[in-house]
């Protein structure tokens, strides 16, 4: 399992989440692809780009593409999971012009966009994955595609 840290704002820990680097069936090895500590409450990952970030952040659907899209200089934070998206989170974004949201090109994905835009009504924008998700993209088309991505959703 990959241990994924998540901080504090400061950078103190708050709590670890894991994920089965094995391409295999998660349930028949009694586990999910993504597992949590026991009665850990979900939590946005990443909150010090809250803080870093000037008039624009990015949400994504995931720890990973969160990482991705700050390697890449973009201040982003991470839902940990499409259904993760809470009331709070609106509360924690509500101040930012322009909050970008990354869904998964999928049907969670979808729904996980639409949550969070309907959230945010005069600040969020929808971004067009077209190859598979924020890594996917990364990885077929380098920074320069999600940074396309990302200026498309300036416009």
């Amino acid at each position: 399992m990959l241990a994924i840290p998540y901080l504090a704002h400061d950078g103190h820990p708050l709590t670890l989440r894991f994920r089965c680097l094995e391409e295999h069936d998660h349930r028949a090895h009694f586990h999910g692809k993504y597992n949590s500590l026991k009665d850990d409450p979900p939590r946005m990952y990443g909150v010090d780009s809250v803080h870093q970030a000037g008039d624009t952040i990015d949400v994504t659907e995931g720890e990973l593409d969160r990482i991705v899209l700050r390697k890449i200089g973009l201040f982003a934070t991470g839902i940990p999971g499409a259904a993760l998206w809470l009331p709070r989170h609106r509360r924690m974004l509500a101040g930012f012009p322009v909050v970008r949201v990354w869904g998964d090109p999928d049907e969670a994905g979808s729904d996980f966009t639409s949550k969070v835009c309907r959230a945010l009504p005069r600040s969020a924008r929808a971004m067009r994955l077209r190859v598979g998700d924020v890594t996917d993209t990364y990885l077929h088309g380098g920074a320069e595609a999600l940074l396309d991505i990302a200026k498309e959703g300036q416009q």
